[in-house]
């Protein structure tokens, strides 16, 4: 992504539910920059990521953020065990 298309994607990804500025930014890093991204991704696989890029360490609240940013669940509702939306 360009530099000058990068402030639009933040913005797209914050319209996500449970998606602040940070966790966008991250998404990005993450090669997501738009809600049908977000909507296909797997929020385990983003996670994983994410954590190995951490060095290991990252709150699993991230993982329920992802999970309530694809299926518009508040992460409250996301926590283990999760079964997604029917």
């Amino acid at each position: 992504m360009n530099d000058s298309a990068r402030p639009d994607a933040l913005r797209r990804l914050r319209t996500l539910r449970n998606i602040g500025p940070k966790m966008a930014a991250d998404l990005l890093s993450l090669d997501i920059d738009s809600l049908e991204q977000m909507r296909s991704a797997d929020p385990e696989a983003l996670y994983e990521e994410l954590r190995r890029r951490n060095g290991g360490r990252l709150d699993r609240c991230v993982l329920y953020a992802f999970r309530g940013a694809k299926y518009d669940v508040p992460w409250p509702e996301c926590k283990d065990p999760f079964s997604p939306p029917k």
